[in-house]
């Protein structure tokens, strides 16, 4: 391992490593695997807590308020990854693979969209058709219980931090996205790695057979889930502060179709049927919208209902076949505009997609904050820990300095837009050549900002505070 005071130079500006206490603790891994012993432990008493006594705020408002909503999206378009940093699974998964049969992963399970399909299927997707089915704290505990021991049985059985890698059902999602932030990892290449590193002792610490000094060349952190094992071997690891969306503003040598079809599938799943069932689903207007009529009317059909959902079925259906025709029909006809095969097309342009999803959803996460999780989370807690406390939600949907929270889908669109232009810039094309290839690329954040308008619009209308 080489040592701080070994080093011929001295660290760069924006690399936080400079700061010792820093070092110390974000870039230890001995420091992050007591911080997350600690969520370990919360994680399983929430389970436990949630099998034993079904009806409490306590599961729910750990897994449903905190960690996903509010955490993971809150910090992965401005710090990055940091979630799988502390992540208990993770963490849990790289101790027991330490211990375990330690074999390589059958090729056939390599696959980046085994974990990815498990989140659409066992979450995503039941929300819509299956509505409330999720929410309950005793089904909550039982989906996390399902993942945690998948990830016991599949980090027994093989290494190089399988689960995270193809299991985790935000594995991907999580790393993919962090590109959108302004946190780097990568190494002194220049500077250390290339003429003085006899071997690569980062790459040999990594648990996912990563190579951190490769970062910086590739543009890309890969499915990096920052467990810092890299620095805690060679202190020529740095964690840099970058220019926001820095990775999506350069070329990228190995771009990855799972990253690309990651944005597209969240942006129909989460963003556009969120729109569709629970914002105008919810509004003055719902039983003018083809979703709510198409959905009542296969109810009538069929005659299946309840718990079954045929509205968010369809909601969901509309806004996946509306979101590739725009994303892939957009990217086909830019493709014959510059005469480039659609693949280069597909895996340039695609990235600048990242952000539609991730800070848009900022608007609803931090609406939310202030009239459901904030309270649910405290009351739960204090139900927990028997801590006797009870507050109240912060604001109501009635209060019109909540409405602050919209810009954020405009600074998303505006963002993705921006990114764009600046891909295109890469096929070499001016005039209007390069202004038809825009339009037609940025088909979907057209529709995602005159949706977004549309549903301001009805909502300040009619007056009425609806569904976010």
């Amino acid at each position: 391992m080489r040592k701080f005071s070994e080093f011929p130079f001295e660290r760069d500006k924006n690399d936080i490593f400079r700061l010792r206490s820093i070092h110390a603790t974000i870039g230890n891994p001995n420091f992050l695997n007591i911080f997350r012993t600690i969520l370990l432990l919360l994680f399983l008493y929430a389970i436990l807590w949630g099998l034993l006594s079904p009806k409490n705020a306590f599961t729910t408002g750990l897994f449903w308020g905190l960690f996903w909503p509010f955490f993971m999206v809150i910090t992965l378009p401005f710090l990055g990854n940091i979630f799988c940093m502390i992540c208990p699974m993770g963490f849990l998964s790289r101790t027991i693979s330490k211990y375990g049969s330690k074999r390589k992963i059958p090729k056939v399970l390599k696959n980046p969209y085994i974990g990815f399909s498990l989140l659409l299927l066992f979450y995503w997707i039941p929300l819509y058709i299956f509505p409330g089915t999720l929410r309950s704290s005793f089904a909550t505990a039982l989906f996390f219980l399902f993942f945690l021991i998948l990830a016991v049985i599949v980090s027994f059985l093989y290494t190089n931090g399988a689960f995270c890698r193809y299991f985790c059902p935000i594995g991907r999602v999580a790393p993919a996205f962090a590109r959108v932030g302004f946190m780097w990892l990568s190494a002194y290449n220049k500077k250390l790695c290339d003429s003085k590193c006899e071997k690569p002792d980062c790459a040999f610490a990594c648990p996912y057979k990563l190579s951190p000094y490769k970062f910086d060349k590739n543009n890309s952190m890969e499915s990096c889930t920052l467990c810092m094992e890299c620095a805690g071997s060679c202190e020529g690891i740095k964690y840099s502060i970058r220019k926001w969306s820095y990775s999506l503003l350069q070329k990228i040598k190995k771009p990855n179709s799972w990253e690309i079809w990651i944005y597209i599938i969240l942006l129909a799943v989460i963003t556009i049927t969120m729109r569709f069932h629970h914002g105008l689903g919810h509004s003055p207007i719902k039983d003018e919208l083809p979703w709510v009529n198409i959905g009542k009317w296969l109810e009538t059909v069929t005659g299946i209902g309840k718990p079954f959902s045929w509205v968010g079925f369809t909601a969901l259906f509309m806004a996946v076949i509306i979101t590739l025709s725009l994303v892939l029909g957009g990217f086909y006809i830019t493709s014959k505009i510059i005469k480039k095969p659609f693949k280069e097309v597909f895996l340039n342009l695609g990235y600048a997609l990242a952000p539609l999803m991730i800070i848009g959803s900022l608007s609803h996460v931090t609406h939310f904050f202030f009239t459901h999780y904030y309270h649910e989370i405290i009351n739960g807690f204090s139900q927990a820990f028997f801590l006797n406390i009870e507050v109240e939600p912060l604001a109501s949907n009635k209060d019109k300095w909540l409405r602050i929270f919209y810009i954020f889908p405009f600074i998303a669109a505006f963002w993705s837009g921006f990114i764009m232009w600046k891909r295109i810039g890469f096929f070499e094309i001016s005039g209007l050549k390069k202004i038809l290839a825009y339009v037609f690329s940025s088909l979907i954040i057209v529709f995602y900002i005159a949706l977004t308008v549309f549903q301001l619009y009805i909502r300040f209308f009619y007056s009425s505070n609806f569904g976010h």
